[in-house]
């Protein structure tokens, strides 16, 4: 799957980026190929500024600014209390409606681990697996994947703290092709010359087939998400 613009404004523009891809190059992965940042950049013509990331793994919504000073404001408006970043994630187990993990998590080995808090949002269920709304207040490395593996709730598909069988079980019988987790919603305050921002990046082709078919509902979300939940099972 290819990257695309979900908008763009005067300060800054807002991506949809694919499973596999990296949202900038790091000196760990120089020979990654293509990242977002540079996919924008040819896009637009001009280098642009990454504000925050996404796991590789993982898809959704990313913002990148048009020049360094409109980054800055976008990490502050991101980082505020008033912004939120929402995931849809597919986990092992019968989970709670609404729960919450607030264990510390170090961000390298060998590291005092910080401060992480992850909120959760029973979407639905089906064959022991829960598909939760995730809603982050920090961003720590892996955060929801390690805060539900924690739990005893590894995500689908996820090969680093998930289970090998059972990510072979739905890849091989539902066609699972890889981590189910995808940030569907940010939402961040207007600061200064940036205007507020509520986007929706609808739940990929990819995961969407993949859940009508682990579900058995061929009709389910008809438009990739469904903002109110309320009824689902």
């Amino acid at each position: 799957m290819l990257p695309s613009i979900i908008e763009t404004n005067a300060e800054a523009i807002y991506a949809s980026k694919p499973s596999g891809m990296f949202v900038h190059p790091t000196d760990e992965l120089r020979r990654s190929g293509e990242t977002l940042l540079t996919w924008l950049r040819d896009r637009v013509g001009h280098y642009v500024y990454p504000v925050h990331r996404i796991d590789r793994a993982s898809s959704g919504v990313v913002c990148m600014g048009k020049t360094s000073q409109s980054a800055a404001l976008l990490q502050e408006a991101i980082g505020s209390k008033k912004a939120s970043k929402q995931y849809i994630v597919l986990a092992r187990g019968e989970t709670a409606d609404v729960f919450t993990c607030d264990v510390p998590l170090s961000r390298k080995k060998k590291e005092d681990p910080v401060p992480a808090c992850t909120h959760f949002r029973k979407l639905l269920s089906h064959s022991g697996f829960s598909l939760l709304e995730a809603s982050i207040e920090t961003g720590r490395r892996h955060q929801i994947r390690r805060h539900l593996a924690r739990m005893g709730h590894q995500v689908a598909g996820d090969s680093t703290y998930g289970k090998g069988k059972i990510n072979e079980w739905l890849r091989n019988d539902f066609g699972l092709p890889r981590l189910f987790l995808h940030a569907y919603h940010l939402d961040h305050p207007e600061i200064k010359t940036l205007p507020r921002q509520s986007l929706i990046d609808p739940l990929p082709s990819d995961l969407l087939v993949f859940l009508r078919l682990f579900t058995g509902n061929p009709d389910l979300w008809p438009n990739g998400w469904i903002p109110d939940t309320e009824g689902t099972t």
